[in-house]
């Protein structure tokens, strides 16, 4: 199943489940990939080794995987630790921060491309985006006249793709050479600091001209404006000439210090004693003044902190903030999801009920029924067991002919596939026969036939035991025996599981609507756990797989365990039917049995020596949700498979979460899946909008064929779903053997006509379970 995450209007889908592979090939490791609406960046774990990305908008495949990129490279080559120490806290660390992200970025992306050179293309698609979004702010600006920092930022963001012309002077090239050569983090460390302490001489440099400009030693006022009492010129408190013209400072005071009165030591400043407009009026983390020159990394240059830095576009470092900000913008803030959920490991031994214990439970409930203590009850049972036993009989014996055309339908499948894989190989020994006509003809080898190795088939068939099955269960179940006994013959091994919401009770003389029976009931279903203990798995309700036939029994068991199961199926819609309680019918826990056979088809595999599983199932519709997904939430729900480190997006829909199932248990094991949706109703009509309705194509003539096919055929085939081949085929259609059975032995001619051509077809289509499979099994 692909995944998607879809962006904003406007934009196409972006095929999230892919980049969660290019993720992990780029990382050299299975790492867990997450896309989160609530994450406010890229960051890797790496203790559980989960990178984990945002909900982008906006977003085209080029950016994307540069992204993807560039967060790969900084989960390998970025320490978390090492650089708080240079970065610091409080005046300038915003800065600081700045400086060693630039250089770091450059390193960081050279060496992903290095490794993965289809990158370049990436990053020079998406770079170009980004530009023509101006994320780096220069629109209009001068680029010659940015600080060093932002043109070699530029440089390699940019420059590199020639999207722009960067210009360095000879003095600065070799930085360049030097950021273009970095490999280690310390030695991205040295670059960055060395950087940074070079624009902070430039910055002490460009404030002492400016001061010298407005009056040597004299503080520049931070609004621009001269008003008295406020930056003043030199301490007579008169009015400056120039003082309407004096310009801002971004570096504070400089060398001057104020007293504690507030004045400053030339006598300038404020009479109130409160800081003048000349000095920034925050102070430091560690209580230091803004003005201060002392303290950590207390430079001049030094005194912006982060608020103010952001605000300051004129600032080193200031295009890798703006390219930080632009990347935290492109956040889809209102993205529902996705919500993650790690599919949990089955516990086998509570979920399944093998078919030797499902035999006991018949011996103890045969024992109970004739224990004389109700002798109606008693003679009731009997006559029902010896009523079904006849009627089995009289079945089998009828499909048997049925059951041996299906056996040679697949020889011959099977002999054909043969030939097919059958080839002519020259031995390289001379045959001495031929080899008289050398002269003319170089066929002179002896040959070998060679056949290709065929793969050999089994099948896990699931089979819905719930109560809306009441009415055709019995029609199901004999197309299933008839797939059995073909099984049987053709020597393919098989496993049939009836899925149940009803708990296994083996005390089979507790009435099932009884208090003592719920009682019993909830003991059961609080020790039962059907799954290994997960924070974030998905919950499993109460279910159980009963294995009611096998081809690991001998012919006496399998003949007992069918007889169990036809009696069973004619007698478990009656009212306080004589069986054992808890194979009666309950729920639909359709998708908790896709999820057992997980575990259920490598096992089947392995005790067989199968290569190719066909995993069948028979219902009559979906099964309840686990938790994967809300069917009325806009939640975004992605499935994580823990062993194959895969990840599937839930559709939305009432079948979302059982085609994810599917499609993960293919993945998983190969198997092939085959899906027969039993159907009570004679036209499809009320299917229309579930399976023949995407919104965006056109189904109408799909939905119109199908029809016309059901009607016909009594089955049809739906599309879009995680099953390889789903049948819809209707519930209560029986299995014909001979069309004139049921005609008068004086009937017409018309009417043995009309019945022969109309049983034919009835009598194809009323097989079309077990020759459908054939064909697929013997592929």
């Amino acid at each position: 199943m692909v995944q998607y995450t879809l962006m904003s209007q406007g934009t196409l889908p972006i095929r999230t489940a892919s980049k969660d592979i290019l993720a992990r090939a780029m990382a050299m490791e299975d790492i867990t990939v997450e896309h989160r609406a609530d994450a406010q960046t890229a960051y890797f774990d790496t203790k559980n080794r989960v990178l984990c990305l945002p909900v982008w908008k906006s977003m085209d495949n080029h950016l994307y995987d540069m992204l993807v990129g560039h967060e790969v490279s900084h989960a390998l080559h970025t320490p978390t630790d090492g650089w708080q120490d240079f970065v610091g806290e409080g005046k300038g660390a915003a800065m600081r921060h700045m400086f060693i992200n630039c250089v770091e970025d450059a390193r960081i992306e050279r060496q992903i491309k290095d490794k993965f050179p289809g990158l370049r293309r990436d990053f020079a698609s998406a770079y170009k985006s980004l530009h023509e979004r101006d994320l780096f702010e220069i629109a209009g600006k001068d680029i010659s006249d940015l600080p060093l920092i932002d043109r070699l930022n530029l440089e390699f963001k940019l420059g590199l793709f020639g999207l722009v012309d960067v210009p360095f002077s000879a003095e600065e090239k070799p930085y360049v050479k030097r950021m273009a050569e970095t490999t280690t983090f310390e030695e991205v460390m040295a670059l960055a600091e060395e950087l940074y302490d070079r624009q902070v001489e430039e910055d002490k440099q460009k404030q002492q001209e400016q001061q010298e400009q407005n009056g040597e030693g004299l503080p520049i006022p931070s609004n621009g404006e001269g008003e008295e009492g406020e930056g003043s010129a030199a301490g007579s408190g008169e009015d400056s000439e120039d003082s309407d013209d004096a310009g801002s400072g971004a570096g504070g005071l400089g060398d001057d210090e104020t007293t504690e009165d507030g004045q400053n030591s030339d006598g300038s400043g404020n009479e109130s004693g409160e800081d003048s407009g000349g000095s920034m009026d925050d102070d430091t983390d560690d209580g230091e003044s803004a003005d201060s020159q002392d303290g950590e990394n207390g430079q001049a240059g030094d005194g912006l902190d982060y608020s103010d830095y952001e605000n300051n576009v004129d600032a080193a470092g200031s295009t890798q903030r703006s390219f930080e900000r632009g990347l935290e913008d492109l956040r889809d803030e209102k993205s529902d999801g996705p919500q993650y959920r790690t599919l949990p490991n089955s516990i086998l031994e509570n979920i399944v009920v093998d078919w030797k214990t499902i035999g006991n439970l018949w011996n103890s409930h045969e024992a109970h029924m004739g224990n004389g203590s109700d002798p109606d009850r008693d003679r009731h049972y009997r006559e029902a067991r010896a009523e079904h036993e006849a009627e089995l009989r009289t079945f089998l014996s009828k499909s048997k002919p049925t059951v041996m055309q299906m056996v040679q339908h697949f020889q011959m499948k099977q002999a054909a596939d043969a030939a097919k894989k059958t080839s002519i190989a020259k031995s390289g020994v001379l045959d001495t026969t031929s080899m008289i006509n050398y002269r003319w003809s170089e066929d002179i080898f002896v040959k070998n036939e060679v056949h290709a190795d065929g793969k050999n088939h089994g099948c896990v068939i699931f089979v819905d035991w719930s109560g809306s099955m009441a009415g055709i269960l019995k029609d199901t179940v004999e197309q299933l025996l008839v797939l059995t006994e073909f099984c049987q013959k053709a020597g393919i091994p098989f496993d049939v599981y009836a899925f149940s919401s009803n708990i296994y009770i083996d005390d089979t003389s507790i009435d099932r609507y009884s208090d003592e029976y719920n009682t019993i009931l909830e003991e059961a279903q609080q020790r039962k756990q059907w799954t290994e203990t997960r924070e974030d798995n998905i919950h499993p309700h109460t279910f159980q797989l009963y294995q009611m036939l096998s081809s690991q029994m001998n012919a006496r068991q399998y003949k007992t365990a069918v007889s169990n199961l036809y009696h069973l199926t004619n007698a478990i819609h009656g009212y306080r039917a004589h069986v054992p309680s808890c194979l009666s019918l309950g729920c639909t826990p359709l998708n908790e049995a896709v999820w057992a056979a997980l575990d259920i088809v490598p096992e089947f595999q392995r005790a067989n020596g199968i290569q190719i599983v066909n995993t069948i199932v028979l219902s009559d519709g979906e099964g309840h949700s686990m938790g994967l997904r809300g069917y009325y939430s806009r939640e975004s729900v992605i499935l994580r498979d823990q062993k194959s480190q895969r990840t599937y997006q839930v559709p939305k829909t009432n079948w979302g979460e059982t085609d994810t199932l599917l499609t993960l248990l293919k993945d998983r094991t190969g198997c092939n899946a085959i899906g027969i949706r039993l159907h009570d109703s004679k036209n499809l009509k009320n299917l229309r909008y579930t399976f023949w309705c995407d919104g965006t194509v056109d189904m109408s003539k799909d939905f119109e064929a199908a029809c016309a096919e059901y009607k016909k055929q009594n089955f049809t085939t739906i599309p879009n779903s995680g099953y390889d081949e789903y049948f819809i085929v209707k519930g209560d259609l029986k299995v014909e053997f001979d069309a004139l059975d049921n005609l008068d032995d004086d009937a017409s001619f018309t009417r043995l006509k009309n019945a022969f051509m109309k049983g034919n077809s009835s009598k194809k289509a009323s097989r079309v379970i077990a020759n459908r499979i054939i064909d697929i099994i013997a592929a």
